[in-house]
């Protein structure tokens, strides 16, 4: 029996060394103005993207532009130009340098066999082989963890068409932990845990998992020689 619980334990720690590898860990942190009206955005109104003037790399921020267009369709919104849009969405992003950190991975060492002779008192002697139990050892490994950070925000667009009023309505913080220091591919999971509860107040920090075979990570995907398609 106690061999038993070995093994098991070592496919258990097996399953949970894939699992951590198979989805990302974000953390979403949403404040909606309730101040204005307890749904400040209905279900079909229109969104203009902003472009975002203030980073370094234009053609990347076009492909997040493109990838929010997406998924605000995919959930039920519009897409308008400036001047007929209902709402305005201004996005954010980095990534950071990198921290050294330290994690504890299991190694099972399988267990070895022995050959045991036993002696009767007749004085024959009986020669047989047993399997000894394996065991598991925690291993110090040390990584880099880069932490990718995404902020939406949804503006009133007649508050700031008319008088230049930047109103926001709703703010959506996204952070997630990883080794993966390519923004270009982290970003993905971060767009897709921020519309989980787009335009909702989550009241706190809550976190979520967003697997790597998530559909709606691969339909936002940048794919090699073609970009997202905007609908």
């Amino acid at each position: 029996m106690h061999k038993v619980k070995i093994v098991l334990t070592f496919f258990l720690s097996l399953l949970f060394l894939s699992g951590c590898a198979s989805y990302y860990a974000v953390t979403v942190n949403d404040y909606l103005d309730i101040t204005e009206t307890p749904d400040p955005i209905p279900a079909g109104a229109s969104f203009c993207v902003l472009a975002n003037k203030n980073e370094n790399n234009p053609i990347l921020d076009n492909e997040i532009k493109a990838k929010i267009e997406k998924l605000l369709v995919e959930s039920g919104y519009k897409i308008a130009s400036y001047e007929k849009a209902d709402f305005y969405l201004s996005f954010s992003y980095s990534v950071s340098s990198g921290r050294r950190a330290t994690e504890l991975r299991p190694v099972f060492q399988a267990g070895q066999t022995e050959t045991v002779q036993t002696y009767k008192s007749s004085g024959k002697t009986s020669t047989s082989i047993i399997n000894l139990p394996g065991y598991t050892t925690y291993v110090p490994y040390r990584i880099t963890v880069f932490t990718s950070s995404l902020t939406l925000n949804v503006l009133d667009a007649a508050s700031l068409r008319a008088n230049n009023q930047k109103k926001i309505i709703w703010i959506g913080e996204n952070s997630s932990a990883s080794q993966n220091s390519e923004i270009r591919d982290t970003i993905n999971y971060l767009l897709v845990a921020s519309f989980e509860n787009f335009g909702r107040n989550t009241g706190r920090s809550i976190k979520t998992e967003i697997s790597t075979n998530d559909t709606r990570v691969k339909q936002i995907t940048w794919q090699e020689g073609g970009a997202v398609k905007r609908k």
